[in-house]
């Protein structure tokens, strides 16, 4: 049985973490598997294990949109769509298909809803990660319709076999409605990572010895993939409310995109405060580098602005390296956090909430809290996604 796995985004979570368990558990059952991704992934620290347990194929990357319009992100998504039919036809010309899975859903749903699939009768599954009619749009009740609609007109597609949810609210939506089709729709649990480093026997304070940080400093970790919807500059502006700020380091880890890169540097250049206090990383980290920015932390900020309602792999990730978070409370994340409790949630707008639950959380950076990692790492583990998905593939 031959596999198509297709991700042409290698930032983030979805090669590193839901491309590679995935993988993990077909190569388990000997599954013939071929990765349709993007030249970037050589400079990845996963790359030849899944050049070792995949035959790898490269396609060009598709440029998003600078200008974020109606007209602008339909016009990517229908080049990804078009990118994706060409680079399928160019496949079946030397390999037999049997299945596709398309890892990322959301960079063309509503191209996929309008023009089918384009893979012929081969059928596929595929992921959906921030799906937004049911939530993203409360104050826009025509946007929620047309892109509930869409998705309605996915599931319709004859040859898709299912559609992934890591969204439990939305799955609960889609079942009380009991929209015609839904039962394609399966829930997974979302995941962290699949670092495991083996006898991970630094110290905290080796971590921090490392990265230039005192043995007194409150560190708070913002860590993966930068984005402006992160919610930083409600953790900048808030700095200046804390008790004693000079006692606090804020430790910013990976590639950023421009705008939040601008951010960062002009917070730094022109907060003389805010200067003194950060560390800045500015590129992509491997995963002993990623063990020690955990230990040297006391708290990871898994903060995002209410436009966004998705899930985040950070938390997961907070969570299997022991470290307690700080989250929005809204959407998906906020769901999260109420439910496992291994931090605190709270509306991060509210910059006088904010400043005094940090100052309690530094005030008493000593206190032992008990935490439910175990609990949260079983749930959501690096080897059960890709064996739920393995199975449906199966």
């Amino acid at each position: 049985m031959k596999i198509l796995l297709i991700e042409l985004e290698t930032k983030g979570h979805h090669i590193s973490s839901y491309i590679r368990s995935i993988v993990h558990n077909l190569v388990s059952k000997n599954k013939g598997i071929i990765l349709l991704t993007t030249p970037e992934i050589k400079n990845k620290d996963y790359y030849l294990y899944l050049k070792k347990n995949t035959k790898i194929i490269f396609a060009k990357k598709i440029k998003k949109p600078v200008n974020k319009n109606i007209i602008s992100l339909l016009k990517y998504q229908f080049n990804y769509y078009k990118l994706i039919k060409s680079e399928y036809l160019k496949i079946i010309k030397t390999n037999e298909i049997d299945l596709i899975y398309l890892n990322t859903l959301d960079f063309f749903d509503k191209s996929l809803a309008i023009l089918g699939s384009p893979f012929g009768s081969t059928k596929f599954l595929g992921l959906f990660l921030n799906p937004k009619f049911y939530d993203g749009y409360k104050n826009n009740i025509i946007k929620k319709k047309i892109y509930e609609y869409f998705f309605k007109k996915i599931l319709k597609i004859k040859n898709l076999k299912e559609i992934f949810l890591i969204d439990p609210i939305c799955f609960n939506y889609l079942n009380k409605k009991k929209i015609k089709n839904w039962k394609k729709v399966n829930l997974l649990n979302d995941l962290g990572s699949g670092n495991k480093i083996k006898e991970f026997r630094y110290s905290e304070r080796k971590c921090r010895k490392i990265l230039g940080i005192e043995r007194s400093k409150y560190v708070i970790l913002v860590y993966g993939y930068l984005r402006e919807n992160k919610a930083l500059n409600q953790l900048f502006d808030v700095i200046n409310s804390i008790d004693d700020k000079n006692k606090v380091t804020i430790l910013l880890v990976g590639k950023r995109d421009n705008e939040t890169r601008s951010l960062i540097n002009n917070k730094i250049k022109t907060n003389t405060d805010l200067k003194n206090i950060i560390i800045n990383i500015d590129k992509y980290i491997d995963d002993l580098f990623e063990k020690i920015v955990f230990k040297a932390s006391n708290l990871t900020w898994i903060g995002y602005k209410k436009t966004f309602n998705g899930s985040s792999g950070v938390f997961f990730l907070s969570s299997l390296n022991k470290r307690p978070v700080i989250t929005s409370n809204h959407g998906v994340i906020g769901w999260y956090s109420k439910k496992f409790r291994i931090g605190v949630s709270i509306d991060l707008d509210n910059k006088n909430q904010l400043a005094k639950i940090l100052n309690k959380l530094i005030k008493n950076k000593n206190k032992k809290i008990k935490y439910n990692f175990a609990h949260v790492n079983l749930k959501h583990s690096f080897s059960q996604f890709g064996h739920n998905i393995a199975k449906k593939i199966n």
